[in-house]
């Protein structure tokens, strides 16, 4: 997707973002605030609702992924879905990245709790990559 300047899309498109995150907080804390962020969110709680929602309504230009998740690890399925359409992938975890990097795929990792302002930037960040 061609971009502009402060991370939207070509006539105004918002970054479609799929977020995951299984803690029902958190998904209201992030979820809700997203598009005053310039972003189009769906949410989901699940890796198999993800996928899912990647396969019915994506692709998605951002996945915003929490990293335990109930059914599996929510890198491996956003960076799964990175190499399918292309996307950008935000890492939310409770933890720093391993020592020796982000893993393979990830474009910005935040660590928990996030605040609106530092989530903001890394989308528009991964939106104008």
């Amino acid at each position: 997707m061609e971009k502009n300047d402060d991370g939207t899309g070509v006539a105004g498109h918002l970054p479609r973002v799929l977020l995951l995150e299984d803690d029902a907080g958190a998904l209201t804390v992030l979820g809700g605030p997203l598009p005053t962020i310039t972003a189009d969110a769906i949410l989901t709680a699940t890796c198999d609702a993800a996928r899912y929602a990647a396969a019915t309504v994506g692709p998605f230009d951002i996945i915003l992924a929490d990293t335990i998740l109930p059914d599996g690890d929510g890198v491996t399925v956003a960076v799964a879905l990175k190499q399918l359409h292309g996307s950008g992938v935000i890492i939310m975890s409770g933890s720093k990245p391993r020592a020796g990097g982000l893993p393979v795929g990830v474009d910005v990792w935040l660590v928990k709790p996030v605040r609106m302002p530092e989530l903001r930037r890394a989308i528009q960040l991964v939106a104008t990559a």
